[in-house]
């Protein structure tokens, strides 16, 4: 398969998770923050939002961001790999590539406390400054130190709160830590309290940064094995699709019942996050071949569109913002249900299908990609340092 294919396969992909992202998003957007973690909260008025919100746990949560981390790492593999052929110092662009990045999130942020383009440039910097590892067993074991050093964190922070999510733990790093927030769970699981509980939003952050780090560490694997790429047989993406889904769905599918059958009760919040971070790996997996297959066999006419919208991705994933907080914002929060949030979010996606096409066709680059672009390589052309 040639280079042209493959980029078209990450495109779409990529296109996949952009709009599959805001499934997720659209309740930060349309809701109280609150229900961005304890899902019962707010937004569910009746069965349908109940089946809305199964269906984004299960399949979405996690996994749409599992997949945009796994092609950040294989984008960042590719990158090197371009740079080397246009400068002397790949990785010193890399990282002023990124550093990009970085000031385009903290604008980003200044819109949207949900940003994840920082967070993805400082995870990108600790990637580009280690030596390249070409072979996949290390690539491996450094995956499963990751996942299983999240666990044993989540275990220990667990450990700090009794099981109606009340801190107990009476260590001085723990109440300094604490200062000025909630001492439980805080608006992170209840929403009638005044403040956010520090410790329990600092285990999520670092939940978050072992998971990008996991999961771009998993696309360096699937970009050295040549999976990622589409150049596997049909059979071989089959396989690995229900491989992905067999081992994933059970997780993601226990850990959503833990909470609905506990009425989301405290005492498993940690449990459940468990269960649903180690299904997003497989999940990404499965979606991966699943994905891959699609992008082989749908018509162009169809595939397009999708690849468009990845090929678009940031300047996509901007305006997504830019529609939830501006025309959802401008309604209130906790206006919309669960099911309505899903009307919204069809509606973009619409948009952003029918005009990521043409934007492609006349420019070449969606205008973020451009800008970014250009201050790359700008990058190279005022150091002077070229092959």
């Amino acid at each position: 398969m040639n280079s042209v294919q493959r980029i078209t396969n990450l495109d779409f992909i990529r296109g996949f998770a952009l709009l599959g992202i805001l499934v997720i998003n659209v309740i930060a957007f349309g809701l109280p923050l609150t229900a961005t973690t304890n899902s019962s909260t707010f937004g569910i008025d009746n069965t349908l939002d109940w089946i809305v919100l199964v269906i984004s746990s299960v399949f979405f949560e996690q996994k749409m961001m599992g997949l945009f981390s796994m092609l950040f790492g294989v984008g960042i593999m590719i990158f090197l790999e371009n740079a080397e052929k246009k400068t002397s110092k790949p990785k010193t662009l890399a990282i002023w590539r990124n550093f990009l990045l970085f000031c385009f999130g903290l604008i980003h942020l200044s819109i949207w406390e949900g940003d994840i383009l920082a967070p993805y440039a400082i995870c990108a910097f600790l990637l580009i400054i280690f030596p390249k590892v070409e072979n996949p067993k290390f690539i491996f074991a450094a995956i499963v130190f990751l996942m299983t050093a999240f666990i044993l964190i989540t275990n220990y922070f667990s450990s700090l709160y009794d099981t109606s999510g009340n801190l107990i733990s009476q260590e001085e790093w723990v109440l300094l830590a604490s200062e000025g927030g909630a001492l439980s769970y805080g608006k992170f699981w209840f929403p009638d309290s005044e403040s956010w509980g520090n410790l329990v939003a600092m285990w999520w952050y670092i939940g978050a940064f072992f998971r990008a780090i996991s999961l771009m560490l998993f696309g360096f694997l699937l970009y050295r094995l040549n999976i990622i790429q589409g150049k596997k047989e049909i059979s071989y993406y089959k396989r690995m699709s229900l491989f992905g889904f067999l081992i994933g769905l059970p997780l993601a599918i226990y850990s959503i019942y833990l909470l609905i059958s506990s009425n989301y009760d405290p005492s498993v919040l940690f449990i459940s996050n468990i269960f649903n971070t180690l299904s997003v790996i497989p999940m990404v997996l499965g979606y991966t071949g699943l994905l891959t297959i699609l992008n082989l066999k749908l018509k162009d006419s169809i595939s397009n569109r999708l690849r468009a919208c990845g090929k678009l991705a940031f300047t996509n994933y901007i305006t997504q913002t830019i529609f939830g907080v501006f025309i959802l914002g401008a309604f209130g929060l906790d206006t919309f249900s669960r099911s309505q949030l899903m009307v919204y979010v069809f509606l973009v996606w619409i948009i952003q299908i029918a005009w990521s096409k043409p934007i492609l066709d006349r420019f070449n680059y969606g205008p973020l990609e451009w800008i970014w672009r250009k201050l790359t390589y700008s990058f190279i052309k005022k150091h002077k340092f070229t092959n």
